[in-house]
């Protein structure tokens, strides 16, 4: 199906979206070689929980109710208000300062409660452009959240195999959340939109918000028993990239096809912390716990901190066993970096956290936008913590047993550039029955097999999984053998093609993951253990898709059920 081809694309960005870039600015502009560098960077702090962003408050115990809604916030001094779509939970959203504006706080092993009531417009505003060829219901607001990382029944997984139509104006989705995660007592999930063929449109809107899942071990104080920061110096950072009209409204392209309004990947010109454009970020000289989260629809970042020594000490799947240094965080959508920062011999200098062009094989068309905020590191420590990076954490490394099965997962792109261009697995369409039924209890590989030129974050829903690695195989000869109109089918074992031996997982996968980059021209492999939570009786069926809420929107998710 047609969009703006990658190529025209980025031209497409840079050239209209420059001419859009707030042309009102007052104050002095900061050169940049993206187009929304006509904003003035560095203006206003990080939106920080309680200050900026709202820490919800329950109902009852261990019960939440949410009203998703349309409000008003001014994401920069120099753009005027601007729309966005929120979750809120009756505080009026006090303080809310971005985009980005809520957070709940659970307890591992204490099931949460939580109610989502359609309040937003019945059909989209014009600022979001519908292709009725994806939604079930045209161009009708239908919502649906998914607790992304959560470990729940399907019935609350929020995902369109179980409800295709989602939820419509005044209907209330109520779930009901585990917190019981297998392999990670505490870790950073989030929740957002997982509407059908509309998801990167509901994302883009605002419907997007922390889950921060609490144990006797990680508990976000300080001190606390594993020596870590917390308190004020454990910091969550989303990253997302936008862009704008000049009447504030989020701008969101689309295809010069009749009729054809999706396009293959939203790449923003300005980017946005916490639901903030080009914030600041004040700390003292001493270590911080920086949680930071890939909300982008598209973008695969390449953070990079200066000159500050960066620690990862976990990632989707909670805490990790031990840190390891790193020197670059390459995150692709939906992805999360749990990190100690030392930014005790920095006192009294700023530092910029820029974003790069990944290092291959991880393939993006994503164009530049080299700056993400700024970091003003002060000269005094309020309050003493931890001086020194802890040898070992209550976490472990991601070690399974070996398989009972293996399946491989062919990613197509079929007719690109074109007004009929969709992606798929396993040649197969969303709607067709579930090929992987994987049984309680049993171990199973699952082979990505890349046949496109970009790399797809692939995530599954219910469970966590080892990266066992990537083997480099010859993509176009496997296509050559089994292509048909609509790539590659799956379950076809790919061995014969293979070019190199298994490279081993990336530092950065040491642990248990959601989301993983499946590179173009490698077998990108992970291990899952297919449990279900404590009462819930199989068959139960859940959803696995790329992360590029574009291609997951058309067409490249599938249904697997967990089977007795």
């Amino acid at each position: 199906m047609a969009a703006i081809s990658r190529r025209r694309f980025l031209g497409y960005g840079a050239g209209v979206g420059a001419a859009l870039a707030v042309p009102w600015a007052t104050a002095a502009p900061v050169a940049s070689a993206a187009p929304g560098g006509k904003l003035t960077k560095y203006l206003e702090p990080v939106p920080l929980p309680g200050n900026g962003i709202v820490v919800a408050t329950p109902i009852a115990a261990n019960e939440y109710a949410f009203r998703q809604r349309q409000i008003e916030r001014r994401l920069h001094p120099q753009l005027p208000p601007t729309p966005v779509w929120a979750y809120d939970d009756g505080s009026g959203l006090a303080g809310q300062a971005g985009s980005f504006g809520l957070a709940l706080v659970a307890r591992s092993g204490t099931p949460t409660t939580v109610h989502f009531t359609h309040a937003l417009p019945a059909v989209y505003p014009s600022w979001l452009p519908v292709d009725r060829r994806l939604t079930p219901l045209g161009d009708q607001v239908r919502v649906m959240t998914h607790l992304h990382g959560g470990f729940v029944d399907a019935a609350s997984d929020g995902n369109p195999a179980v409800t295709p139509n989602g939820f419509g104006l005044g209907e209330t989705q109520t779930v009901h959340y585990s917190n019981q995660q297998p392999q990670m007592p505490a870790a950073q999930l989030w929740f957002h939109d997982h509407g059908l063929g509309t998801t990167r449109l509901n994302v883009i809107a605002g419907l997007a918000a922390a889950y921060i899942l609490r144990d006797e071990l990680d508990t976000g104080a300080e001190p606390n028993p594993i020596g870590i920061p917390g308190g004020a110096y454990e910091i969550p950072l989303v990253v997302q990239d936008r862009q704008f009209n000049p009447d504030g409204t989020l701008r969101y392209p689309i295809s010069d096809f009749d009729d054809a309004a999706w396009i293959g990947e939203y790449f923003g010109d300005i980017m946005l912390v916490n639901g903030k454009v080009w914030p600041y970020l004040d700390v003292e000289p001493r270590l911080y716990r920086l949680r930071i989260l890939n909300g982008c629809n598209a973008r695969i970042l390449n953070l990079g901190l200066g000159a500050a020594p960066i620690w990862q000490i976990g990632a989707e799947g909670g805490l990790w066993d031990r840190p390891v240094p790193v020197r670059q965080l390459v995150l692709a959508p939906a992805e999360r970096a749990d990190v100690l920062v030392d930014f005790r011999r920095l006192a009294g200098q700023t530092m910029i956290v820029t974003n790069s062009k990944p290092p291959m094989p991880v393939a993006t068309p994503a164009p530049p936008l080299p700056q993400v905020m700024q970091i003003r590191v002060g000269t005094t420590v309020s309050r003493p913590g931890p001086t020194a990076i802890p040898a070992g954490l209550p976490g472990r490394a991601a070690e399974l047993r070996e398989p009972d099965a293996t399946r491989y997962v062919t990613l197509n792109e079929v007719e690109p550039e074109t007004d009929r261009w969709f992606l798929n697995l396993n040649g197969a369409r969303f709607e067709a029955p579930a090929t992987e039924t994987p049984q309680v209890g049993t171990v199973e590989d699952w082979v990505y097999v890349n046949l496109t030129a970009d790399t797809h974050p692939m995530h599954t829903h219910l469970v966590t999984f080892q990266v066992v690695g990537r083997t480099p195989f010859d993509a176009a000869g496997y296509q050559a053998a089994y292509g048909g109109p609509a790539g590659v089918p799956g379950g076809i074992d790919p061995t014969r093609f293979v070019t190199g031996p298994m490279q081993p997982a990336d530092p950065s996968e040491r642990g248990y993951k959601d989301t993983v980059k499946a590179n173009p021209g490698y077998l990108t492999t992970i291990r899952a253990r297919y449990e279900l939570p404590a009462g819930v009786v199989a068959p139960q069926t859940y959803v696995y898709h790329c992360h590029i809420l574009e291609h997951e929107d058309n067409d490249m998710m599938r249904p697997f059920t967990v089977t007795p």
